[in-house]
């Protein structure tokens, strides 16, 4: 059990950081200029309001601590109105704040309306709050918050559209299809969500291999789809996803791994994981797919083990000493 959330955490960690350098928020600091408001006494309220303009230079500093901080003291009704203010730097520092915002579900509906929004990149940052929001959500927290289920289904289906319409702007797609992969356990991935492994950006079939799973690709023909892929890095990573499956016994389709096609995903993880035009972060995970039982597959954990400080050469220490009966056969 400790080795599948182990790796569920790794893969989580790793697709937040491959897919989040392609749909990085930017907020520039001369769309930004100086402070418009002040702090004031609200009418409604009586109590001090905080400028929204506060909130974005905390954004630009990303001081996480201050943007919690100054979120709450907002509230969530004046972030929802930021969020159809003209002004893009506004707009998207508002969506930072409600994605550190208690109670940030009520604010879904308005969330997912900028996904249709002309700017990409108000468009791409409202999908990863979306993710933000939707990831952690429990049946607990839909009742606290009083959020309807058909509301969870809307935005779900904006983030499936958003990744599926090929006039939508990559950064936008791969926002989206990072939140999908962050928020599956609410936004249920569907079998179209495969043809992606053949899209024309290889941005997207690279993210697409580390967000689909393999049942999804056994499903619908599309198991080893990406792993022959022409882009290098959409096929290291299409195995490296496979790999991490191994890893996981609840992720296996019916059959367990010893299917054709697990072998023929271990033979390349053997050769990709040697290779120097792999990405370290795809190699690592494609030792999962190697047996330390075997002698072909220990010797090359064994050398990889002697580069210690290193995450592959801890990742290879890691499989050789784990207890036998640990290992995925």
């Amino acid at each position: 059990m400790r080795d599948s959330r182990e790796a569920f955490r790794r893969r989580t960690a790793r697709r937040r950081s491959l897919l989040a350098g392609a749909a990085l928020l930017v907020v520039g600091s001369s769309q930004a200029g100086a402070i418009t408001e002040h702090r004031h006494i609200g009418a409604r309220t009586g109590m001090i309001e905080i400028p929204v303009e506060e909130l974005m230079t905390a954004v630009r500093r990303k001081d996480r601590a201050e943007i919690g901080r100054l979120a709450e003291r907002i509230g969530p009704a004046r972030l929802g109105e930021a969020l159809r203010r003209p002004d893009a730097p506004a707009v998207l520092a508002a969506l930072t704040g409600i994605a550190a915002l208690p109670g940030r579900a009520r604010l879904i509906g308005p969330v997912t309306e900028l996904l249709t929004v002309s700017d990409a990149t108000i468009a791409a940052a409202a999908a990863r709050t979306l993710g933000e929001i939707l990831a952690p959500l429990t049946t607990a927290d839909l009742d606290e918050w009083d959020v309807p289920s058909d509301l969870i289904t809307a935005a779900c289906g904006a983030l499936r559209g958003a990744v599926l319409l090929p006039a939508n702007p990559t950064l936008e797609r791969l926002a989206a299809l990072e939140a999908m992969g962050d928020s599956m356990a609410v936004c249920h991935p569907s079998p179209d969500l495969v043809g992606l492994l053949k899209d024309p950006a290889p941005s997207i079939r690279r993210a697409a291999a580390l967000v689909l799973r393999p049942q999804q690709r056994l499903a619908t023909g599309g198991f080893a789809a990406g792993t022959r892929d022409v882009d290098p890095a959409v096929a290291s990573a299409s195995v490296a996803a496979l790999c991490q499956a191994i890893a996981e016994p609840a992720a296996w389709p019916k059959g367990g791994v010893r299917e054709p096609i697990w072998e023929q995903t271990r033979q390349l993880a053997r050769r990709l994981a040697l290779a120097p035009a792999t990405p370290p972060d795809d190699a690592v995970e494609m030792l999962d797919c190697l047996d330390p039982t075997l002698a072909g597959d220990r010797q090359i954990l064994d050398g990889m083990r002697a580069h210690r400080r290193t995450p592959l050469g801890e990742r290879a220490a890691a499989i050789l000493e784990r207890p036998p009966g640990r290992t995925a056969p």
